[in-house]
C-alpha cells in the first residue's frame, strides 16, 4: 500500500482518538470506543492533543482515500503516567494501523518516521505493549527493549510489558 507520511497536527485530537481505538486494541477487548472519552487510562493519550511535547506522524493512502496508520508520542509526567513511566524526556508511544493496511509495512514506516522525528528531541521513548500482541516482534525488530520493571497488569487486567529505545547520543 502506498501511502503519504504528514505530522499530526496540534488540531487533530479527533485524529488521535479515531487510532487509539485501534492503538489500544479496544475492539479485541470487547471495549466501547466511548469507553475512551472518559477513562483516564485512554484520555490521557488525546486528550488536549497539540501540548508541548505531543509529536505524530499520520500515514495516508491516496488509494484508500483516508488515513490508515498513526504513531504518536506523548510527555507524561510522573503523576500524569501509569505504572508505565520510564522518567523524564522519555515520551510514550502510542501507534495504530487499521486492519487492511495491516502486514504491508505501513505501520512499521509510520513508526520509523516517526521514531526518527524523535531522536532529535527525545533521549528514548516508551512504551507499553500486551504481551500478547504481535506487535511485540516489531518493537523488538526496531531496537525498543523491554525495561527490568518486569509485566504490569493493564486496564483489562491481562499483562504488558513497557519496552524502551534509547537513543545513542553517540552516532554521527
Amino acid at each position: 500500500m502506498d501511502v503519504q507520511i504528514r505530522t499530526v497536527l496540534p488540531s487533530e485530537s479527533t485524529l488521535i482518538f479515531s487510532f487509539l481505538a485501534l492503538a489500544a486494541r479496544m475492539q479485541e477487548s470487547g471495549e466501547p470506543i466511548q469507553k475512551a472519552l472518559r477513562d483516564h487510562e485512554l484520555t490521557r493519550y488525546w486528550q488536549d492533543w497539540g501540548r508541548q511535547g505531543d509529536l505524530g506522524v499520520v500515514a495516508e493512502s491516496d488509494s484508500v482515500g483516508y488515513p490508515v496508520s498513526c504513531a504518536w508520542v506523548r510527555l507524561f509526567s510522573r503523576e500524569e503516567a501509569g505504572a508505565d513511566y520510564v522518567g523524564e524526556n522519555i515520551p510514550e508511544l502510542a501507534v495504530g494501523t487499521i486492519a487492511p493496511a495491516r502486514g504491508q509495512g505501513v505501520g512499521t514506516k509510520t513508526l520509523q518516521a516517526l521514531l526518527s522525528l524523535c531522536q532529535a528531541r527525545y533521549s528514548g521513548v516508551s512504551l507499553s505493549v500486551r504481551i500478547d500482541n504481535p506487535a511485540v516482534r516489531l518493537y523488538e525488530r526496531l531496537g525498543f527493549r523491554r525495561t527490568s520493571a518486569g509485566l504490569i497488569v493493564n486496564r483489562v487486567g491481562t499483562e504488558s510489558v513497557v519496552m524502551l529505545l534509547s537513543f545513542d547520543r553517540n552516532r554521527t
